[in-house]
């Protein structure tokens, strides 16, 4: 993948959210931040909901991992702001 690039055509996923209902999102965007690898995923049934994951890669695959530390969901909300503002 691209380093901070929109992918053309986006994954779309399903994720579990944290009640145990599975999400359908799509992957629409991905950044790296502090040497680790992330991806914004929007969730296609409501419009304002998204998800931040950051992708561990092992010989298995790439694995999603939500971010749980409210301090580093945050952070990485700035970051994308701030990604976001550079685009413009």
């Amino acid at each position: 993948m691209d380093e901070n690039k929109v992918t053309e055509n986006p994954l779309v996923i399903d994720l579990t959210d944290e009640n145990g209902e599975k999400v359908k999102v799509e992957i629409v965007n991905q950044f790296f931040d502090g040497g680790k690898h992330y991806v914004i995923a929007n969730d296609l049934g409501n419009d304002t909901d998204c998800y931040i994951l950051e992708v561990r890669s092992s010989e298995a695959g790439d694995e999603l991992i939500s971010i749980d530390d409210e301090a580093e969901f945050n952070r990485l909300c700035d970051v994308i702001d701030k990604l976001e503002k550079e685009q413009e």
